[in-house]
């Protein structure tokens, strides 16, 4: 609760909307404090030892923290009247002018065993999610969306810069989840239109990063018309084919079985071709190690085009300060009543 109101304060970025009456209550604070003291405490009748009559005890500890508590509250309310702004760090609206689609292959050939991630043996689509999230961690601000495909592909998550959301989004992904074929033409013209409505700036650089360890076996869309149409919308594509041909083993559905193997072959001539067509560029992960490499060398070939102005969205600190003079008077009350209450 009130998140964004201490990151204000925090940062030390609060102003005042109506500076005259933050003044105007000084004033009043500075002459009630003033007839305060002169005044002095409540008149109280104490003999003395010698019987000489009555002396008048001046500006006393409890009397002082009274004033000072209802004082403070009092400017508290003023500074409410004055309503305080705070200015609050914002995401950018539309990134750092690069727009990126990640295309993840999610068909059968993605639950082969031949990837090691932290010493153990993981499928490929584990190993593509994992290089996957470290590569969008390191684009901030960048407006970046999902598609996912097999034998048919559909969007995970529309471009965001929210890439929290887009993390949580990439780790759901399970292997079929669009079927067992390699739909890599609808790839490549989803993730085109996704690039096409996406709204964002009129210069913003469009990519579309293809991540498959398959061949092109199922959909209408061919590859290469989907890669003439990438082309003339101005999207370069970054094909990254996953993994070894020939044998491979794959993990059984029921623990405790034998391994499987099946043979995969990737369509390197295609994904050749499909980059050359948008200018992009194609890059062979064989072994493990070499994705993230891949996934580095992207985040350097696109870097962004410069650093965009911080934006900053304003957020109203009146309900703190009026919550916080609320409190000052709780404290007074309390202490009158309690370790400070005057006997009679």
């Amino acid at each position: 609760m009130w998140a964004a109101e201490w990151e204000a304060l925090r940062a030390g970025a609060v102003q005042l909307e109506d500076v005259g009456r933050i003044w105007l209550a000084l004033g009043v604070i500075a002459v009630l404090a003033a007839l305060a003291l002169l005044r002095g405490p409540a008149l109280i009748r104490v003999p003395d030892a010698g019987g000489r009559g009555e002396r008048r005890l001046w500006l006393d500890g409890p009397w002082l923290l009274s004033l000072t508590l209802r004082l403070g509250a009092l400017g508290l309310i003023g500074l409410t009247l004055a309503r305080p702004t705070g200015l609050v760090p914002q995401n950018p609206a539309a990134g750092r002018g690069i727009d990126l689609v990640i295309a993840l292959d999610a068909s059968g050939s993605m639950q082969a065993l031949d990837a090691i991630l932290d010493g153990r043996r993981v499928t490929r689509l584990e190993l593509a999610q994992q290089v996957v999230s470290d590569f969008i961690r390191e684009r901030r601000g960048d407006r970046i969306g999902l598609v996912v495909f097999g034998q048919h592909a559909f969007t995970q998550c529309p471009l965001t810069v929210d890439h929290r959301l887009l993390l949580e989004t990439l780790q759901r992904i399970e292997v079929g989840i669009a079927g067992d074929a390699t739909a890599l033409g609808e790839a490549i013209g989803l993730g085109v239109r996704r690039l096409r409505v996406a709204g964002g700036q009129a210069d913003a650089r469009r990519i579309l990063m293809l991540l498959t360890d398959g061949r092109h076996n199922s959909g209408r869309l061919t590859p290469k018309t989907a890669a003439e149409i990438a082309r003339l919308e101005g999207v370069r594509i970054y094909a990254i084919g996953v993994g070894t041909s020939g044998s491979v083993p794959f993990a059984q559905d029921h623990p405790g079985e034998p391994l499987r193997f099946e043979r995969v072959d990737l369509d390197r001539e295609t994904l050749q071709a499909v980059a050359a067509i948008s200018r992009g560029r194609f890059f062979h992960a064989a072994h493990p190690q070499d994705l993230a490499t891949i996934a580095s060398t992207i985040d350097q070939l696109e870097a962004p085009p410069g650093p965009t102005p911080p934006r900053y969205r304003r957020t109203s600190l009146s309900a703190l300060s009026l919550v916080a003079a609320l409190l000052l008077l709780a404290l007074d009350a309390l202490t009158a009543q309690g370790v400070l209450r005057r006997l009679p």
